[in-house]
């Protein structure tokens, strides 16, 4: 094409419209929307990516902003351009004395974490996953197992470094430039490309103790949870949903298989190597069903405690199948019925290569503006993240949306890193009273509708909003 030779005059970068790299950008983590760009940006810098959008918004072309890819539902595909921002992964200023990190989006927080862990630093949320970027987390708020305290990844940025719609380029923070600021983080990507960060880090302790714990009680583990952040016994909680098979029962004319359902639970505090165990009054009045197991390890370990298991998503196959990943985050009175209902109608085959997460927050842990969760003094997150196979998504989707809507019903907000296929009324319901302010925000900083990240896109929001 034309147009691809034209782009890419002027920039420090480079681009690609080969068939194989093109082909290498047609698909994302969740493996249900393909679409083949027309060229791959590399930049070589934030001017490149100011550059890229100008052009696309000259010659009424979509750009979509890639990190790692791991998106689901096609928010990091296009037609058009693709933007990627791995090329841009540089750590530009690691200040020990202050506790910050500034470093370019495309970077991952792996690699962010192992420049950091010379310092004995590191970010206060960590997503489970770490080898996905900085920007692409930040653009959707970015979870861990910390976060029930510190809220969102996207909650420890003090400054960025953005790129509006139409290639302007804006230093925002709490005190310049706020609405950018605010728009940017949490918002998918719609309002502007993050291209650095300067993050707050803190210093960790060496090593960790984790305790083991297995609930068969739903409530009982709600109880604790809550017992567990109002009395800070840990640092990281972690829990999930895992069934016990039963068979099959019947179900209308047929029969479905079902499972007993088990919550684990693992409850994680930083030390000192070889400090005496605290175990009696740290799991004290605790409720659980049985304590399974207890081990300590680095601290770097258990930020890369995951790896085993994607390593055997990945030898098992499960990695290359369809991933439309389903979160919500529920008001805590919600909670209960939900997840029973949810997993007393999913088969326990659902979640093969995958799992089912539960979480407890502080309703107040994060003030991210566009960061949507429930107005409750606590809340719960629920996720089902399972593999599905290519034949199955028919099966699997209708599923995902009837819980998707569900939450919503019942006051829960979806977290939208994953699979989200709203129409325009669920938008208008995921975002309520701020809807106003996601058009205002998309008509100033995006008036051509340059950013078709599958989120917002014109029919959503109607052609009159792009003017």
């Amino acid at each position: 094409m034309s147009w691809v030779r034209e782009l890419s005059h002027g920039l420090e970068g480079r681009v690609f419209d080969d068939e194989a790299t093109r082909a290498g950008f047609a698909t994302d983590f969740g493996r249900i929307v393909r679409r083949t760009p027309a060229a791959i940006v590399r930049p070589g810098s934030a001017e490149d990516v100011a550059r890229t959008l100008q052009f696309a918004a000259g010659h009424g072309l979509r750009v979509a902003t890639r990190g790692m890819g791991h998106s689901q539902g096609g928010q990091s595909l296009s037609d058009h351009i693709v933007l990627d921002m791995a090329a841009l992964h540089d750590i530009l200023d690691v200040d020990e004395k202050g506790l910050t990190v500034t470093c370019q989006a495309g970077l991952t927080w792996r690699s962010l974490l192992k420049r950091l862990a010379s310092f004995g630093l590191s970010p206060p949320v960590l997503t489970n996953n770490l080898d996905v970027t900085v920007g692409g987390t930040l653009s959707t708020g970015g979870l861990g197992v910390a976060s029930w305290r510190y809220g969102t990844q996207a909650d420890q940025c003090l400054a960025l470094a953005v790129v509006t719609g139409e290639g302007e380029i804006v230093h925002c923070s709490e005190s310049s430039n706020r609405e950018v600021f605010d728009a940017v983080r949490a918002g998918c990507g719609q309002f502007g490309v993050i291209t650095e960060a300067k993050l707050r880090v803190r210093r960790h302790r060496a090593a960790v103790r984790t305790y083991f714990l297995l609930y068969d009680d739903l409530a009982a583990l709600l109880d604790d949870f809550q017992v567990l952040i109002r009395e800070e016994r840990f640092d990281y909680l972690e829990s999930w949903c895992a069934p016990c098979p039963q068979g099959f029962k019947r179900v209308g004319d047929g029969r479905q298989a079902f499972a007993q359902w088990f919550y684990p639970l693992h409850v994680t505090i930083e030390t000192d190597w070889r400090q005496p165990s605290e175990e009696g009054v740290k799991l004290q009045g605790l409720r659980f069903y049985k304590y399974v197991h207890s081990e300590e390890g680095s601290t770097m370990e258990f930020f890369t405690r995951l790896d085993a298991l994607f390593a055997l998503w990945k030898r098992g196959g499960f990695w290359d199948c369809a991933h439309p990943w389903m979160e919500c985050i529920l008001p805590w009175e919600a909670a209960p019925f939900y997840v029973t209902q949810v997993l007393g109608n999913l088969p326990p085959q659902a979640v093969a290569g995958g799992h089912i997460l539960l979480w407890p927050a502080r309703g107040h842990a994060s003030s991210v503006p566009l960061f949507m969760r429930p107005r409750s003094e606590y809340v719960v997150g629920f996720g089902i993240l399972p593999a599905v196979p290519p034949p199955f998504l028919d099966e699997a989707l209708p599923r995902l949306h009837q819980a998707s809507a569900a939450s919503m019903m019942m006051g829960g907000k979806r977290y939208l890193s994953g699979w989200v296929s709203f129409d325009p009324v669920q938008w208008n319901a995921h975002y309520a009273d701020l809807w106003p302010t996601i058009l205002a925000l998309k008509r100033k900083y995006d008036p051509k509708g340059v950013f078709n990240a599958g989120f917002l896109q014109a029919q959503s929001l109607g052609a009159a909003d792009f003017g």
